[in-house]
């Protein structure tokens, strides 16, 4: 009687144990599930609204509100290259041109756990330059003619860019463990913005 008895407790701990360890690993990936669908979203999100904001800005390349203050047409573009670009626009819709300039930081963001993601910027005249931290791990850039074939770059005839080709990579800025960013989350967009004005010169 008395080794039943003990036997009994010896197996309800070895199964309360194992169900303990079941019941932990299944909240383990609950958390990791979760996790995984949360920063799948917000990279999504960060994309999509980056897109957004390049699109608009582009498509107003060359625009401005006062038509006798409109820039000479082979300018709207002033430089540009693989990485960095610099147009005219009136941006505040003030009949006064604005300079806009993006480009991509070299340098990896203090306290951001993903060290492959750097702030893109984007700069009005002389302000200082204000920086986005939405994941981007690549910003580039093609310049295309009329036909759409490819430009070299650094542009050195802007009158013949008709279309830009942008690429942006989106990794999240913090992930489960260091071995997720690129693999399970990495999100490719490639664009290619006509501002009308460009097609019109």
């Amino acid at each position: 009687m008395g080794s039943s008895t003990i036997l009994d407790i010896i197996s309800s701990m070895l199964i309360s144990g194992f169900l303990l360890l079941t019941a932990l690993h299944m909240d383990e990936q609950s958390v990791k599930t979760t996790y995984y669908s949360e920063t799948n979203l917000t990279v999504q999100q960060n994309l999509t609204s980056l897109v957004e904001n390049l699109e608009y800005d582009f498509r107003r390349m060359g625009y401005c509100a006062d038509p006798n203050v409109q820039p000479n047409p082979d300018m709207y573009i002033v430089k540009g290259n693989s990485s960095y670009i610099w147009f005219v626009a009136d941006m505040d819709n003030t009949g006064v041109l604005d300079t806009v300039k993006y480009f991509l930081g070299t340098n990896p963001i203090p306290g951001c756990a993903n060290k492959n993601v750097r702030m893109l910027y984007r700069q009005i005249d002389s302000d200082p330059p204000v920086g986005s931290n939405l994941g981007v791990v690549q910003f580039s850039l093609k310049y295309l003619d009329g036909f759409g074939q490819t430009l070299p770059t650094p542009i050195y005839a802007p009158s013949q860019v008709q279309m830009v080709e942008i690429t942006l990579k989106i990794e999240p800025t913090a992930a489960y463990d260091d071995t997720t960013y690129d693999h399970d989350f990495a999100l490719w967009r490639q664009t290619r913005l006509i501002s009308r004005n460009l097609r019109n010169r």
